[in-house]
């Protein structure tokens, strides 16, 4: 191969390579960019810190596209500015999940209803400093019952989602979602 056409694939290939890092930077930036983020545009369908059923999955154009029309989903959007979270839900007869959210939309942990014990999947949503400051008041002797998860971001959201592939299955996992629980918690007082 001569030098100059050595060169020729030289440079192509560096202009190549800096392409490619150009254009997964520019995908990987986007979603911080975007003004109508998750969370965002959950705030049509339901209030902060509220269990909220979201609309039934439709076919053609909808708001919250990608849903699965056979499972009944609930929302519960959070803000840890006031305090940790505590989200719980019963398990029962169809299949439970719950999947932790940041605002921008990507998942940090998700569990499903396996995960229950004795029929409770209790999680509570904290800070950095609020974790240090529930571990500075918990027991010795006792362990902790509920699963404390810290978020990456102050807000963020929680789905729900419950399986009803039969339409006689839709009003038990409907009911089932209705009796979530997604509330604010002050942090115990220190030394208690």
């Amino acid at each position: 191969m001569s030098p100059r056409l050595r060169r020729y694939a030289y440079f192509g290939l560096l202009g190549l390579v800096l392409a490619v890092m150009v254009h997964l930077a520019s995908m990987l930036a986007l979603p911080s960019f975007a003004s109508q983020n998750a969370d965002a545009r959950l705030a049509a369908f339901a209030d902060r810190h509220v269990v909220t059923l979201l609309p039934a999955a439709v076919p053609g154009p909808s708001p919250l596209p990608f849903r699965d029309p056979a499972t009944v989903m609930a929302v519960c959007r959070y803000d840890l500015a006031a305090g940790p979270i505590r989200v719980q839900a019963t398990a029962g007869e169809v299949f439970l999940s719950m999947a932790f959210h940041r605002s921008m939309g990507g998942v940090f942990y998700a569990l499903t209803d396996r995960s229950a014990v004795r029929g409770l999947m209790d999680v509570v949503i904290v800070t950095q400093p609020q974790l240090e400051a529930l571990q500075a008041n918990d027991p010795e002797d006792e362990p902790v019952r509920e699963l404390r998860l810290v978020s990456p971001d102050r807000t963020g959201f929680v789905t729900f989602r419950a399986l009803a592939p039969e339409p006689g299955v839709a009003a038990d996992a409907e009911a089932l979602l209705k009796a979530a629980v997604c509330r604010p918690e002050p942090l115990p007082a220190k030394g208690k």
